[in-house]
């Protein structure tokens, strides 16, 4: 037994040190796709077919702008691993130990590489921090469900502690504004997503700006199995052309921010789009913080 058991500790602490090595490798951009471009990712769910049937009148997909560096503190980029190949989503930091993702992005994965206080995910740069996740560090909401991505929330929990500073801060959950709607407030969207459709995933962070909209025009368009009351959907603001998140953005931030606060409130987790173009004319959906507070409080 007793030498069992130092097997076993051995084993651990050499998976930590390679685990540690491999955190701070080159990343190989040309092999990380959007968990969304997953061969069947949308098959089987009760999105209509039209919008995720890939549309060549529509090559933009993200649009928007590149943030300043470090502008965003909270965001992650999240590097998730399954069999099929390694996938690109978003997070943001609940604490110094805990992150904020969506639940369909680390489905099926064996680790998930979180990188904090980056501006381009693809080179190691010095702000920089970084972790590994294996799925026993996972808590998917109990209640999510892949087919409508109600629910659509998790966290990842037991990481070594970032060391907060300028360029590596937490999420400020909108705790005092619980029961806002935030219906026609503009806001912010962060992540490194697609900007073209046959383009790679953004090397640096961009954020596009939208409106958010009702939950009945967002039914409207996807119907209410899709938009239940934790969800909440933005749409393009006139006059400022086609943009928002799409593939690679999953699981990213949508902030807005309040007068006299100097960081904003994150009120959703990226959750769908229309995968055939994403901003040609059809909402986004994340994820309401706000109807999960509770839920985050106890879980991370």
């Amino acid at each position: 037994m007793k030498i069992f058991i130092l097997v076993a500790i051995i084993s651990c602490a050499f998976a930590e040190d390679i685990f540690s090595q491999n955190e701070f490798l080159p990343i190989d951009a040309s092999s990380i796709i959007p968990v969304s471009e997953f061969p069947g990712f949308w098959e089987g769910t009760e999105f209509p077919k039209a919008f995720y049937t890939p549309n060549p009148r529509a090559p933009r997909i993200v649009g928007g702008t590149e943030a300043p560096a470090n502008s965003h503190p909270y965001q992650l980029a999240l590097h998730v691993t399954r069999l099929a190949g390694t996938g690109l989503c978003g997070g943001s930091i609940l604490s110094a130990t805990s992150v904020l993702t969506a639940a369909h992005c680390i489905g099926g994965t064996t680790t998930t590489l979180v990188i904090a206080g980056a501006h381009n995910r693809n080179i190691v740069e010095a702000t920089q921090q970084r972790r590994t996740v294996l799925p026993e560090n996972y808590r998917v909401h109990p209640l999510f469900n892949p087919s409508n991505f109600n629910n659509n929330i998790a966290v990842l929990f037991g990481l070594q502690a970032f060391d907060f500073n300028v360029n590596v801060q937490p999420t400020r959950l909108p705790t005092a504004f619980a029961n806002e709607l935030f219906v026609t407030e503009v806001a912010t969207a962060t992540g490194w997503g697609r900007t073209t459709v046959t383009g790679l995933e953004s090397a640096v962070l961009r954020r596009s700006t939208n409106a958010v909209i009702t939950n009945a025009a967002c039914s409207s368009i996807y119907g209410p199995s899709i938009v239940p009351a934790t969800v909440l959907c933005t749409e393009t603001l006139a006059g400022l052309g086609a943009q928002g998140a799409c593939h690679g953005d999953d699981g990213g931030v949508l902030s807005v921010p309040r007068a006299g606060d100097t960081r904003p409130i994150q009120i959703g987790v990226t959750s769908y789009y229309a995968a055939a173009g994403c901003v040609i004319g059809y909402p986004i959906g994340y994820t309401r913080v706000t109807s999960f507070l509770t839920w985050l409080q106890a879980n991370m």
